[in-house]
């Protein structure tokens, strides 16, 4: 973790009168519509494109008839259209008069739900997708493997390909803004995803934004990929246990880890077969652990010693290339190995793809809060795959999902 986490507990922040705001085509929705929101709920994740669900009062007590859907004139205001599917929408969530209000996405509005019950004021229920979902084609496989792009050159690579059937390509020009700091990758892996479901992964790495652009005058689009506009510096929590955590459910599974891939294909120039084997101490080396995180993971492999995943697909023709991808599916197995599920209060810069700091099963510290050691399997470093924010009656809370990626940094 290359950034020092932020215990929760020991930061100035109140976290009260938690607040949303909403964008429609780009004028800010008024109070007489925000009184209305009985709850809102954005959620976010490394592999799929984030939502969001509104949903609001839609009952005039004064003209007594329904307020937004289906649009009624008759209502003491005119609503008509505010929520038509299609319609552009800019979710903000945070808290009142802190300043770290954030747009958590631009989105479109794809689906209504009116709720008329037997007994209380009729609601009605918003639903939308990000913008860019529209950017989702055709499902590709593809690797970079010389390691001297960055992820935001490989973004503009994929942005000026065109939209062909078989390669990946996206057809749309990347405006680019990345950290000074951010620095290639030796292995990057596109496993059967949609092109723009990648970059999102990719993106959340570095806390970037990935958002369609219009040009007001010519309406010509473009994708935006860099450090977000309303917050480039995302801050890395730590949550501990009885302090910050409302709850923690981690699971360690070994039902599904393997000691080792093999990965077969075919050298068509050699005419010869190709088969590498790439095993966990392998990996382990290859990552940096140290001794003793080596010798707990060692003895946690013992129950899945003798389990070996054979590949063959996508095709390999060269010896690097069948590393490479053994290399590739290994590791993301291995990361599946702890996995978790968990609560806190609201922090609207705790979304999918950042990384997270948790102690508090076996941590030990000094009296003044220094870190000091660790002996717990389930405190240590995660990454965030889920994120799901929640502004309602009960306040702020934010759920995430994430695995463990390493120990505590002392």
């Amino acid at each position: 973790m290359s950034t020092a986490a932020i215990p929760i507990y020991s930061q100035q922040e109140t976290f009260y009168v938690p607040t949303v705001q909403l964008v429609v085509r780009g004028r800010p929705l008024g109070a007489e519509v925000i009184h209305d929101l009985i709850q809102v709920t954005y959620r976010d994740s490394v592999n799929e494109i984030d939502t969001f669900s509104i949903e609001i009062n839609n009952w005039d007590a004064d003209a007594r008839t329904f307020k937004f859907c289906p649009p009624l004139k008759t209502s003491s205001e005119d609503f008509t259209g505010i929520f038509d599917p299609g319609t552009e929408i800019e979710l903000w969530m945070g808290y009142q008069n802190q300043g770290n209000m954030r747009r958590m996405m631009v989105g479109e509005i794809t689906g209504l739900e009116p709720n008329f019950p037997e007994a209380g004021a009729p609601t009605l229920t918003v639903t939308g997708l990000n913008e860019i979902h529209q950017l989702r084609g055709e499902q590709h496989t593809y690797s970079w493997t010389t390691g001297d792009k960055t992820d935001t050159q490989i973004a503009i690579e994929l942005g000026n390909k065109p939209v062909k059937s078989g390669q990946p390509g996206l057809g749309i020009p990347v405006v680019s803004n990345p950290a000074a700091n951010e620095a290639p990758d030796a292995f990057v892996f596109m496993n059967n995803q949609y092109d723009i479901v990648f970059l999102l992964e990719r993106a959340r790495r570095h806390g970037y934004e990935v958002y369609v652009d219009e040009d007001p005058e010519t309406g010509n689009k473009t994708l935006y990929f860099g450090l977000s506009q309303s917050n480039s510096n995302a801050p890395v929590y730590q949550l501990e246990w009885g302090r910050s955590l409302i709850n923690f459910k981690p699971t360690l599974s070994t039902a599904k880890q393997v000691s080792q891939v093999t990965v077969r294909g075919w050298d068509r120039t050699a005419n010869a077969k190709i088969e590498v084997n790439y095993k966990l101490q392998d990996l382990w080396k290859d990552q940096g652990k140290s001794q003793a995180e080596i010798a707990r993971l060692t003895q946690i492999s013992k129950a899945y010693a003798t389990r070996t995943d054979v590949v063959t697909r996508p095709p390999v023709r060269t010896t690097a290339e069948a590393k490479q991808l053994a290399r590739a599916t290994l590791e993301d197995q291995s990361k599946k190995l702890i996995e978790a599920s968990g609560s806190t209060v609201g922090l609207p810069d705790l979304r999918a793809g950042c990384a997270l700091e948790v102690i508090g099963f076996g941590i030990v510290t000094s009296a003044s809060g220094q870190l000091m050691g660790a002996s717990s399997d389930f405190d240590g470093e995660y990454y965030v795959t889920e994120t799901t924010h929640t502004i309602g009656g009960s306040g702020y809370r934010t759920d995430f999902k994430a695995r463990r990626e390493g120990p505590v940094q002392m």
